[in-house]
């Protein structure tokens, strides 16, 4: 089986002032992609994050990307902009040792400043940028390229790793589900922020658990939508979600340049599942499965009824 997660493509470019600028195919959807690839691009680099600003959805300045799906921003866009970087970061290297007399390779770059290994020798890069843009002719290894690199990154892919437990109790007289316990393990690989990657699996916990107990799509005989609105399409709150508890495993994988895998499906596919076993689990004792969703209270009710269960 030949599986194609899509190319994703980076131009990354220092300014004379030694701003970067990274501009990505990818588009962030809120799940703070911006945010992890500039820190991705700091750390290959030697800059602070918010020395980068990462551009998204013009496609007037942008390249092709293959957009936000399956698991894939962060692993790919994340690839093709360590690998820009890193080729960015040689070019300063090569601009610092004209300037500082020494081998490109005895270079190194850290809190925004070149120097040369073992010694104090070093100059800032806003210093180091400015040279290379106003005395251009002194550097000839990047006549062409000038301070910025062009990647492209189109690895296998990788997949999200995630169990999911849920512990429920449900009120055979009202029907109601209250879920009293969510447990998650997560494996995203290396996690780069490990803040955002905790956000997502509580994201997509909520949207599992809206799918399993909440969320559907009602049409009348004609086709006419009767659930056009969020009073009528139940959507959970914070009072329905409850605490969740989140294990993160770092399995790194040797997939992607970065070690890190996606996080998304680990977060959702597992959540309505679980919710969906849990209740059929506690529903057992009275001969009743539920095996579709969402698991409303009076779809419950309907099966106790038919199984010949009277409400204690």
């Amino acid at each position: 089986m030949v599986i194609n997660p899509g190319f994703e493509r980076v131009e990354l470019a220092m300014d004379p002032s030694g701003f970067l600028e990274a501009r990505i195919g990818s588009s962030p959807h809120g799940q703070g992609l911006k945010t992890t690839l500039a820190q991705l691009i700091a750390d290959e680099i030697g800059v602070a994050p918010k020395e980068i600003r990462v551009v998204a959805g013009d496609t007037d300045r942008t390249p092709y990307g293959w957009g936000t799906f399956a698991s894939r921003s962060l692993v790919i866009a994340g690839g093709a902009c360590k690998l820009a970087a890193a080729t960015l970061r040689e070019r300063l290297q090569a601009v610092a040792g004209r300037i500082l007399e020494a081998d490109a390779s005895d270079i190194e770059i850290d809190d925004g400043r070149a120097f040369v290994r073992g010694t104090d020798l070093g100059v800032e890069l806003r210093q180091l940028a400015r040279a290379a843009y106003h005395q251009s002719h002194r550097f000839p290894t990047i006549a062409e390229t000038g301070l910025s690199a062009v990647a492209t990154y189109d690895p296998y892919g990788t997949f999200s790793n995630a169990c999911h437990v849920a512990i429920v109790a449900i009120d055979i007289a009202t029907g109601e589900v209250k879920i009293e316990r969510f447990v998650v393990v997560e494996d995203a690989g290396r996690l780069i922020n490990p803040m955002i990657v905790e956000g997502q699996i509580h994201g997509g916990v909520a949207q599992g658990i809206a799918n399993a107990l909440y969320e559907k799509v009602i049409y009348d005989e004609g086709g006419n939508i009767l659930t056009g609105s969020l009073a009528d399409y139940l959507v959970p709150t914070m009072a329905e979600i409850p605490r969740l508890e989140i294990h993160h495993l770092e399995t790194l994988t040797e997939a992607t340049v970065t070690g890190a895998k996606g996080v998304g499906e680990g977060g959702t596919i597992g959540a309505p599942a679980a919710v969906l076993s849990a209740v059929s689990d506690a529903l057992a004792p009275f001969g009743v499965g539920i095996f579709e969703m969402p698991i409303t209270p009076q779809r419950i009710l309907q099966l106790l009824r038919a199984a010949g269960c009277k409400a204690q």
